[in-house]
């Protein structure tokens, strides 16, 4: 049974131009205030046909409440919805088509696994024959075959929460909504469903609103991400995209370990690199975003794993020396800090199976050009 979900490009009748395909959601300028608070400041953005789309940020910053907008839960005080080019700005939640899955599973504990997942199904009245077709292909699809006959209150939390996922996407949904569905299970099981969940949503194509305030989580479910800060999206675009070149230094920081350190002064070179005069008064041969140009302040940033620590300098350029603060081994990898001789502590991971860079000894921490960007300090 095929559950994909095609899309193919518009072509315009009049003159041939290839147009983008309707998205499966877009908002456009919509906003939400709760009395003098403004939860969402006007945003617009689109999920693609087929697309996991990953809400990423804090508490409090607006995450909840675009959710609440697609689903219908919450009303906008202004702007559009739309779902596959349709106006669904007033259309109730039980009217979009939307699939959802929670963190809490929201099983029916009287009925089945397999009853369970027939549920949506039966609400919309589908031939019987149907109903049992699809059962037994998304049960097969999230390996739950062998528990169908099974209640909610035989099988484990993760098992449980495929069921849920089952449920969500059986009656091929416009889209499906996940919110934090992960958060209530232990660091392996979230992992492991991790895997499932993409491979699920790759094979049934189903476009996906995905919330998510775990930075790992979001790099390994999404197609894209939007950070989302004070009711704003801050930024957005495919994972590797935003994490190598965030769009400040908060970014750069909410999504993982960062070394950051203020800008005085750059000027360009010829090679399209800047050299930076940083905090402490060192200089250093690094990539400028176009945004930090025009910046009041500006803060250079470079990711751990970008750094390397070496007994002596190998590089003309970006070898700061310094002294060994602490090592923590981590199995596969080796966390060292090192505090240079200007003052800047800077973190640099390295593999678990290098020689360890012993607490006290001289060593240089060093990173390529193009490791290292210039972001607005904002």
């Amino acid at each position: 049974m095929s559950v994909q979900v095609a899309s193919k490009p518009l072509v315009d009748a009049d003159d041939g131009r290839m147009i983008k395909p309707v998205a499966a959601l877009e908002m456009k300028g919509v906003h939400k205030g709760y009395g003098s608070v403004q939860a969402l400041q006007p945003t617009s953005f689109r999920i693609e046909q087929g697309e996991v789309l990953t809400l990423l940020g804090p508490s409090g910053s607006g995450k909840s409440t675009l959710l609440g907008l697609a689903a219908g839960i919450v009303n906008p005080d202004g702007g559009t919805i739309h779902f596959n080019g349709e106006d669904v700005t007033d259309r109730p939640t039980h009217l979009r088509g939307i699939g959802m899955v929670f963190q809490r599973y929201t099983l029916f504990p009287n009925k089945t696994v397999a009853e369970n997942v027939a549920f949506p199904l039966e609400v919309r009245k589908r031939p019987r024959r149907e109903i049992a077709e699809r059962v037994a292909h998304f049960l097969d699809l999230v390996s739950l075959s062998k528990e169908a006959d099974r209640y909610p209150s035989q099988i484990s939390g993760g098992q449980a929460q495929r069921v849920a996922l089952a449920r969500a996407i059986v009656f091929e949904p416009a889209l499906l909504l996940m919110d934090e569905p992960l958060g209530a299970l232990d660091r392996r099981l979230r992992q492991s469903l991790q895997d499932e969940i993409r491979r699920i949503q790759q094979t049934t194509k189903v476009p996906t609103l995905y919330v998510t305030h775990d930075q790992e989580e979001a790099m390994h479910l999404s197609d894209r991400i939007a950070v989302v800060r004070d009711g704003r999206i801050a930024a957005i675009g495919a994972p590797r995209q935003i994490y190598d070149n965030p769009a400040s230094r908060w970014i750069a920081a909410f999504l993982g370990d960062v070394n950051a350190r203020d800008v005085d002064t750059w000027h360009d070179r010829e090679d399209g690199y800047v050299i930076a005069t940083i905090e402490g008064g060192i200089e250093a041969v690094v990539r400028i975003s176009d945004a930090a140009r025009d910046a009041e302040r500006a803060t250079l940033v470079v990711r751990p794993e970008r750094c390397q620590i070496s007994m002596h300098p190998t590089q003309a350029h970006n070898s700061f020396r310094g002294v060994v603060v602490s090592t923590s081994f981590l199995g596969p990898v080796q966390r060292v800090r090192v505090a240079t001789d200007s003052g800047w502590e800077v973190l640099a991971t390295v593999p678990g199976h290098a020689a360890p860079a012993e607490s006290g000894s001289i060593a240089y921490c060093e990173f390529e050009p193009s490791a290292a960007l210039i972001v607005p300090q904002v």
